[in-house]
């Protein structure tokens, strides 16, 4: 079986991150001075945040990265149980070899509720000579105040197109891939605002079948469209049903957002139709950076009525 993209091609020095230079320049004197702070990660997902964490540790660590690394999923591992058994257990025990500190990575902590967050500040407290914690969210509001005090915070930013194309370019030259111009590539990166993660996926799933990038984005753009589809057909429950679960499965309201926008315009529709619907998809993007997702989504939903 063919090894994932995103697995093979994933940064495992901070050499290697793209797009983040102010976390690569503090990281490296982290590095150098053999010391680092509690970080939180956020910003949409695709972006790096759970490589560069890797990088980190792998540089910080090194030999000594066994034992004293601990990779938590925290919307799994979502309750306060977690916290006063698991996360304590880890940062209370000696650390192996020379290792400075432990490192407990908690992947997309905005899933954990807010008593194991407040459980996990005391943990952070107490055993801040032995542990280090790296936080990663797509959204930092559902982090609580106290915790994001206690880090250094980061946003990780889109990955901008130029730097896209140069990781997609070396990555089909390395897989000697050669259908795709260097036009079709500039257009599909168009469609990923910024998603690398998810354009990695999806070259290999189109360069595996054979399908034109074309072919591939319109695949992805099928759960816009039955949206769209159900909305224009009054089912307006089923549409807001389906926005939902789309913000369940991890995708974050800008990028809903950004791809109703791109159905909406390819729509049969009369032209009052069709820009009352832009104007409902714009101001909900431009409110997405400080309503709740899921409020927003139903917001959005009822103006289409």
């Amino acid at each position: 079986m063919s090894e994932l993209w995103t697995e093979k091609y994933r940064p495992s020095k901070l050499s290697e991150i793209v797009g983040q230079l102010s976390f690569v320049l503090d990281a490296e004197h982290w590095v150098t001075s053999g010391n680092m702070p509690n970080v939180l990660f956020y910003g949409v997902a695709g972006t790096g945040k759970t490589a560069a964490s890797v990088a980190l540790v792998n540089e910080l660590l090194g030999d000594n990265k066994h034992g004293n690394f601990f990779e938590i999923n925290a919307s799994d591992d979502r309750k306060l149980e977690t916290v006063r058994t698991k996360i304590k257990e880890i940062a209370s025990t000696k650390v192996i070899g020379d290792a400075p500190f432990k490192i407990i990575l908690l992947d997309e902590m905005d899933g954990m509720t807010r008593d194991a967050q407040n459980a996990l500040k005391r943990v952070m407290e107490r055993y801040a000579d032995n542990c280090r914690f790296i936080i990663t969210c797509n959204e930092r509001h559902k982090i609580i105040h106290p915790l994001q005090s206690r880090c250094a915070n980061y946003q990780f930013k889109r990955v901008n197109p130029d730097s896209m194309l140069d990781i997609f370019t070396k990555i089909l030259s390395e897989e000697g891939v050669k259908q795709y111009s260097e036009d079709e590539l500039k257009r599909f990166i168009t469609y990923l605002q910024g998603d690398l993660r998810r354009g990695i996926n999806e070259l290999q799933a189109s360069s595996s079948s054979n399908r034109s990038l074309e072919n591939q984005i319109d695949r992805s753009l099928e759960p816009y469209s039955k949206i769209m589809k159900m909305i224009n057909e009054n089912d307006y429950d089923n549409a807001l049903e389906k926005v939902h679960k789309l913000i369940y499965d991890s995708t974050d309201m800008k990028t809903i957002c950004i791809n109703l926008h791109d159905i909406i315009l390819k729509m049969d529709s009369s032209q009052q139709s069709k820009f009352k619907m832009l104007r409902v998809v714009g101001e909900a993007e431009w409110r997405s950076s400080n309503m709740t997702p899921k409020v927003l989504a139903s917001w959005m939903i009822g103006q289409m009525i």
